[in-house]
């Protein structure tokens, strides 16, 4: 599979698919593709069908991933402005990616999700989902804004809001906090929630959160 990227302020990524050579992707990334190109979809039922549909229907978690056969081409893209990476993982090397950045995956890499706790605290963050995908094979994502990348030395710790998140190692520990605005009880009732990573490993944060509206 080659893959390149076009466009600038809304990019997209470009996979020309040889003979039997096949993607997969969420639903509706797909912005063009070759007539030549075969179409369809499977269930994402790792873990249970009951454990699926928890992830969909609280987490947003696809339920069917769409998959692109070749030869031909296809072009992927998602709404927003932002940066295209494409990265090749090696066997075994596990990577999680935020939910819905990926835009593609060749049928090699090892689909599943993660899921990273909130803190608990009513009001604050539930948590959140991440694809976790395995090598080899090549994987194409979307950051929303600029792409920030980082190596972690061991130990290194950020503190990071958790809609900058784009990429890490699975060795890249993540856990929920609560950050006080100031002392004593109304300091605490005010705190918002952040995100604490510590190394060692890649990090990949996105300066713009897709959660949040356009003004």
């Amino acid at each position: 599979m080659k893959v390149s990227l076009q466009g600038g302020f809304i990019p997209n990524a470009l996979a020309e698919l040889g003979p039997g050579e096949q993607v997969y992707c969420e639903a509706g990334v797909m912005v063009y593709c070759d007539p030549t190109i075969t179409f369809h979809q499977r269930p994402f039922t790792q873990g249970g069908v009951g454990k699926t549909l928890k992830r969909t229907l609280i987490g947003g978690v696809p339920f069917y991933l769409h998959t692109y056969l070749g030869p031909g081409y296809a072009a992927f893209s998602r709404s927003g402005p932002g940066e295209i990476r494409v990265l090749e993982l090696g066997p075994g090397e596990t990577v999680d990616v935020a939910e819905h950045s990926l835009l593609l995956a060749s049928a090699s890499v090892q689909y599943d999700t993660i899921y990273v706790p909130g803190t608990g605290r009513v009001g604050r963050m539930v948590g959140f989902w991440m694809d976790r995908l395995t090598g080899p094979g090549t994987i194409v994502l979307h950051g929303h804004g600029n792409v920030l990348s980082f190596t972690l030395a061991d130990g290194e710790t950020f503190d990071v809001d958790h809609g900058a998140v784009l990429f890490k190692d699975d060795r890249v520990a993540m856990q929920a906090f609560n950050q006080s605005l100031g002392g004593g009880l109304l300091g605490s009732a005010m705190s918002y929630y952040a995100l604490r990573v510590r190394g060692p490993g890649r990090l990949w944060l996105q300066t713009l959160d897709p959660s949040l509206p356009r003004r």
